[in-house]
């Protein structure tokens, strides 16, 4: 029983890995992660939402899709495509949040946007605590007591001891007489 819950919390902790580095490389892919402030495309993805966009060409997206825009001078929004026109180079968006009643008021003129690949409503508050000086310590710390634990010696009690390994015994060698 103890083996297998090891071997469970290790693979755990290796998939954790995985993520960590998967994370690493997205952007050599054209993914990053997005964490959503406000609760303008709930209920599908409430505030606080975790979101892995993929950069592509403004004119690659259509209506239905989700986006993250860049505002000069403003944070980005992220709203569903109500509208998308090509124009020049890219294309003109008009974005509408899933709660919102209306439109947003100005179209988006945009040359490349983030398209949402995946979204894990509520991911947001464990990446934002990961992402604080205590929050790195925690998971540092928890790594190391996962793969301390994994590696510790186990001692068998001597009831379920293994029997001492028997001695082999070597053949006699027979010296062979010429005929």
């Amino acid at each position: 029983m103890l083996r297998a819950v090891q071997t469970a919390i290790v693979g755990l902790a290796g998939l954790a890995g995985l993520l960590v580095v998967a994370a690493a490389l997205a952007p050599l892919a054209g993914l990053h992660l997005v964490r959503l402030e406000t609760g303008s495309m709930a209920p599908t993805l409430p505030a606080g939402s975790v979101l892995l966009l993929r950069d592509v060409a403004g004119r690659e997206v259509s209506a239905g899709d989700v986006v993250t825009v860049a505002r000069p001078g403003h944070s980005p929004v992220t709203h569903r495509v109500v509208e998308a026109v090509p124009a020049g180079e890219g294309a003109r968006l008009v974005l509408r949040g899933d709660a919102n009643g209306m439109d947003d008021p100005e179209p988006y003129l945009v040359d490349r946007v983030g398209l949402l690949v995946a979204g894990v409503p509520l991911g947001g508050g464990l990446l934002a605590a990961l992402g604080t000086p205590a929050g790195m310590i925690a998971v540092s710390l928890a790594a190391s007591l996962l793969v301390l634990w994994s590696w510790w010696p186990q001692r068998r009690p001597r009831h379920r001891a293994e029997p001492p390994p028997r001695r082999r015994r070597m053949p006699a060698h027979r010296a062979e007489t010429a005929s």
